[in-house]
């Protein structure tokens, strides 16, 4: 359904008017220099643990049958030099590329300076703290994943705008596995047995109805949201390939489900825009 408030619709970029182009807030000033300083942080706090100092990610986590396999953990790096390339991105161009620019860099700064301390508490093997994070920082992803997928800012430049996107809609996404992850890593470690199939295949299921949700609502514009869980799914699929042969399953129908959630939500979009063109 569309949903109009102002130029903005849910599920369709229309071409907004000068007059729309000219409110949109710029970004200036300390605010934008913390998201450099912050994305620059959850960059650097890996070394802590990497160090000796503490315990690394892998030593905090409790193995899962439902653990994506180590090679899907690279994507940290393309978020890391998104997140650094964005925030300079903004202090050079004052902008975000969205019509919510200060609210954005707000969540953006939050995740940020999330993804540093949960490095941190991570290492110091604060078992429920970690789960409780990744929680905040998928809240305020969410939230800057609503505000990239609506109307840009096309005062700005089409490179900040689709930059903006990518960076959003990964590293939303990524965040959206990990925190079921870490919660179920936290119950595996403390209340149930990790080794049990049913209650991770309950986890598994949550995220990926969660996942394709949200997908219905950003997928269309946030193409790099459905694709990085698609990433995250392959790697438990990987990981259960030959072992487990419910997640298996529920893996390559999640995948299957993200594609198809994905192909009829950007039909959708270029439909509703193709009436508006032609209105």
């Amino acid at each position: 359904m569309l949903q109009f408030s102002g130029f903005h619709m849910v599920g369709v970029e229309p071409v907004p008017t000068v007059g729309a182009m000219a409110s949109v807030a710029r970004v200036s000033g300390p605010i934008t220099w913390l998201a450099v300083f912050l994305a620059v942080a959850q960059v650097v706090a890996p070394v802590v643990p990497f160090s000796g100092i503490g315990a690394s990610p892998d030593e905090s986590t409790t193995d899962l049958l439902i653990t994506p396999a180590g090679w899907t953990f690279s994507i940290w790096s393309l978020i890391y030099l998104l997140s650094l390339v964005v925030a300079l991105a903004v202090v050079w161009k004052g902008s975000t590329g969205t019509a919510d620019p200060r609210r954005l860099l707000i969540d953006l700064e939050i995740a940020f300076a999330g993804a540093a301390i949960w490095i941190l508490v991570s290492a110091a093997e604060w078992t429920w703290i970690t789960p409780i994070v990744l929680t905040v920082m998928t809240m305020v992803l969410l939230d800057a994943a609503r505000i990239a997928a609506r109307p840009a800012d096309y005062a700005a430049p089409g490179w900040l705008r689709v930059l903006t996107r990518v960076l959003v809609g990964v590293y939303a996404a990524w965040a959206t596995a990990a925190v079921f992850q870490n919660w179920a890593a936290a119950i595996g470690a403390e209340l149930a047995d990790p080794q049990s199939l049913g209650w991770q295949l309950t986890v598994l299921i949550l995220c990926a109805l969660f996942g394709l949700a949200v997908t219905a609502v950003v997928g269309s514009v946030l193409v790099a949201y459905p694709l990085t869980l698609v990433w995250a799914f392959l790697g438990i699929l990987d990981t259960a390939q030959g072992e487990t042969t419910a997640v298996v399953g529920v893996a390559i129908g999640t995948i299957v489900a993200l594609v198809i959630t994905t192909g009829v939500v950007f039909v959708v979009r270029r439909r509703g825009g193709a009436v508006l063109a032609s209105a």
